[in-house]
């Protein structure tokens, strides 16, 4: 029996013929909504049309190294002069899309090609029971508990950049030199895990970004397999914006529809396609290249 096609992570589950098929069902959506409910859709597509394209490259590197999409959508925001509350609620809403798609095609690959057997599923499981809970507590107790910092969301983002992309150069470069990893969760990592997805869900609600690209830092230094450290920051980062994109849109109402409109296909185009670039390309090479990068956006906002 031949188990070459089940073991092998670069076997990519989605043909590109399937993937033709859902970029062409998604960008539908858009047209048909403009073609609908918009009074002058070509003037709409002129000052917002560029969001798609932001929406396909925040989603492909958010999906493809386990990082937020607001890694990309911020400084660009910033850029166009999108900022505070409605780039915050906007960068969260994207997400929704993009790093739910990317989810769901993460754990159907781990599933399907069972990488190192059941045990990395299973601790695939427990790493998003236990990451989950902390990092909802954590997006909710911000939202509705904690007031909000008196920075600008700006600031935080720029040294929170600088201090990502240094620990995680550091930790790529550790790993490379420990090539061992074990697939199940041990009992004295709960409480670490625990309290920096806890901390990373507050981030996530200042900044949009925080709880993946921390827990993908800490389950790197801790030894996981490199795949299942993506496959549950991807996961993570989906159930965090799910839990808080509520409070963005009932309670202050920050969120850009326009943006959205045109961003939110194009962020579940790239977040489905992602994961095929990472096994291609090998996640531990492209996280050293994507720490860099976010070290000097950081640097240079």
């Amino acid at each position: 029996m031949n188990n070459a096609a089940i073991t092998n992570p670069l076997t990519p589950v989605f043909s590109w013929q399937q993937i033709a098929l859902l970029t062409a069902a998604v960008l539908s959506i858009p047209f048909f909504i403009l073609s609908l409910f918009v009074e002058n859709p070509i003037q709409l597509i002129s000052e917002y049309g560029q969001f798609f394209f932001l929406g396909l490259a925040g989603a492909i590197v958010a999906n493809s190294t386990g990082a937020g999409g607001g890694i990309v959508f911020i400084p660009a925001f910033t850029s166009m002069g999108v900022v505070g509350v409605s780039a915050l609620g906007t960068s969260l809403a994207i997400q929704c899309f993009g790093m739910t798609a990317g989810s769901l095609s993460w754990l159907h690959s781990m599933y399907s090609q069972r990488l190192d057997g059941k045990g990395t599923l299973q601790l695939i499981y427990q790493l998003l029971i236990l990451a989950g809970i902390s990092s909802v507590l954590g997006m909710l107790s911000a939202q509705y508990f904690f007031s909000p910092p008196a920075w600008p969301i700006e600031e935080i983002f720029k040294y929170f950049s600088i201090v990502f992309g240094i620990v995680l150069l550091f930790a790529v470069l550790r790993r490379n030199k420990n090539k061992q990893s074990h697939s199940r969760l041990r009992r004295r990592d709960i409480p670490i895990i625990t309290v920096v997805c806890f901390l990373g869900g507050v981030i996530t609600s200042w900044i949009s970004i925080g709880v993946g690209e921390w827990l993908a830092i800490l389950l790197f230094f801790l030894g996981y397999p490199t795949m299942a450290v993506v496959c549950v920051a991807v996961c993570i980062s989906s159930i965090v914006v799910l839990a808080g994109i509520p409070y963005h849109i009932w309670v202050v109402d920050s969120i850009s529809w326009q943006i959205l409109l045109f961003a939110a296909p194009a962020a579940i185009i790239g977040g489905s396609v992602a994961r095929l670039l990472s096994e291609r390309l090998g996640p531990v090479k492209l996280k050293i290249f994507f720490s860099i990068w976010v070290l000097a956006t950081g640097l240079l906002m």
